[in-house]
């Protein structure tokens, strides 16, 4: 079974990026194939096939890049036979899954988010954008689009539980979760040094300042990772307060990641409806709780974990604790934290259920099963 793999786009590297990658390494290949970027990582690198694109076709992909909305057409005019002689095609992203391949070839989309701005966030965004009419004829287009793609894919992965909620909802598509993997070995857990860690980048929707708030009232250190993003405000006064209480290091290390994270006293994780969130399991394979907030796929990860309790409108659990993303929620979670005795050893075996060595096996065997359905439905 020889099998290519296809992401949308390197254009930064997130957890979307990761997977694929993962997938790719998981099956024994060097490389995964992406549209105007380019990236290396653990000896994957991810190649640029724009070149198979005819010249007017580079110049709209230079237009399009990072809005992505367009990249539907794009992909059509990529023919995976160019690359390899492929059994199976693993797409990775939304755009990618507009790809058009020969009728013995099988397609497996990995699904990180059905379009969320088409379908679970389209009234929220639109009311943003006062109800405009050009966003509203583009969205309209675009849902028609998604409709006509998706019988492309002959079978989903989706990150989690809340995807595959959303893809059917949406799509009507059945799926097999395949949760993003970490390797727990790597990470360690050593004797708090009393701060609480946040990491990631300042974009709005990661919801940075009530976690400020919060430590600034009750005196807590936090330590703060992540470059600049969308949230310019935040970013800023975290720049300027960088001192006693505020430690923000920008971008650290692979090894200064893990560092911080082993001696922690817990990790605030606080965005907005978080399809997936590789941080909370990064907290747990250090044996270190984790407070997140109750939208998203976050909360169900921390209750996975074994209820403990409510304190003062505080859910409490094994992994951590489950709270509201404002300042003084946060702020409750922090105060609940200290009166638990926490189990590292426990919060680490739990992650161990997301290792990579998990990753590889489910992914291998779901591939197997696939295939042999795709070729007893495709053999006469």
């Amino acid at each position: 079974m020889k099998v290519g793999v296809f992401h949308w786009a390197f254009d930064f590297f997130g957890g979307g990026e990761k997977v694929a990658m993962d997938i790719a390494k998981a099956l024994g290949l060097k490389q995964v194939y992406t549209l105007f970027s380019s990236a290396k990582k653990d000896g994957i690198e991810a190649v640029d096939i724009s070149y198979l694109l005819p010249r007017w076709a580079k110049l709209a992909g230079k237009i399009t890049k990072r809005k992505r909305a367009l990249e539907y057409w794009i992909w059509e005019m990529i023919d995976p036979k160019d690359l390899g002689d492929f059994d199976v095609v693993v797409t990775s992203g939304v755009t990618p899954r507009a790809m058009l391949v020969q009728e013995n070839v099988m397609h497996v989309n990995y699904c990180h988010s059905v379009p969320r701005w088409l379908f679970d966030l389209w009234h929220y965004r639109w009311k943003n954008v006062k109800k405009s009419f050009r966003v509203f004829a583009f969205a309209s287009l675009f849902r028609v689009m998604e409709a006509s793609i998706d019988p492309r894919v002959d079978h989903y992965f989706v990150n989690s539980e809340l995807i595959q909620k959303r893809l059917w909802h949406y799509l009507k598509r059945d799926s097999v979760v395949l949760y993003p993997s970490i390797e727990v070995s790597k990470y360690k857990n050593a004797e708090s040094e009393d701060y609480i860690l946040h990491m990631g980048r300042f974009d709005i929707e990661k919801q940075i300042m009530p976690v400020i708030k919060a430590c600034e009232t009750l005196g807590e250190r936090l330590v703060l990772t992540g470059g600049k993003g969308t949230d310019k405000a935040t970013y800023e006064y975290a720049v300027k307060n960088n001192g006693k209480l505020i430690d923000y290091r920008g971008f650290v290390s692979e090894e200064e990641k893990i560092d911080l994270l082993a001696h922690c006293k817990a990790v605030v994780y606080n965005p907005l409806n978080e399809d997936f969130g590789i941080i909370p399991l990064e907290a747990l394979a250090s044996g270190k709780p984790v407070i997140v907030n109750s939208t998203g796929f976050p909360p169900v990860l921390i209750a996975k974990t074994e209820f403990l309790g409510d304190s003062n409108g505080v859910k409490l659990f094994r992994g951590g604790a489950i709270t509201d993303s404002s300042a003084e929620g946060i702020a409750k979670a922090i105060m609940a934290l200290d009166g638990i005795e926490w189990d590292p050893k426990a919060m680490r075996e739990f992650a161990e259920r997301f290792d990579f060595s998990e990753f590889e096996k489910k992914l291998k065997a779901q591939l197997g099963e696939w295939w042999r359905m795709f070729n007893e439905k495709t053999a006469f």
